[in-house]
């Protein structure tokens, strides 16, 4: 079946074959996405900003929609590091600020991701291997 072309739409629930394993993401605010675990359902796994390519050209095929929970609709913050300096901050709803190391573990690196690596991540979580992609963006 030809894949279709689509829009971005909040609340969308995209089907993602990450190398024969089934994942569901949602639409969120553009760009943003949440992915869920496709071996507990319901499970957030992590919300990130993502290449739009990969709806539009309909790679990942919209299935349905669904509501954004509360949960889903509040921005969270991220870092960023300066590739040059190593300088670290923190970064939310369009501001950005000097932080500390600690400030930021376990935030998700402010970057747009490209749908292969998107796939990459979901495929090694259900592998249970290390992401190269979230290695090379860690602190």
């Amino acid at each position: 079946m030809a894949k279709k072309s689509q829009r971005w739409k909040k609340g969308a629930i995209l089907e993602i074959n990450a190398y024969g394993h089934l994942c569901r993401a949602q639409m969120l605010r553009f760009p943003e996405l949440a992915f869920f675990d496709p071996l507990q359902s319901n499970k957030l796994l992590f919300r990130l900003w993502g290449q739009q390519s990969a709806i539009y050209d309909g790679r990942w095929q919209k299935v349905g929609k669904d509501p954004v929970t509360v949960e889903l609709t509040s921005e969270i913050p991220r870092f960023k590091k300066d590739a040059i300096t190593g300088k670290i901050s923190f970064y939310i709803s369009g501001s950005e600020r000097t932080a500390s190391l600690e400030e930021c573990e376990g935030l998700e690196c402010a970057a747009v991701w490209e749908p292969e690596q998107v796939e990459d991540r979901l495929r090694d979580h259900c592998e249970n291997k290390e992401n190269k992609w979230v290695k090379s963006m860690a602190l």
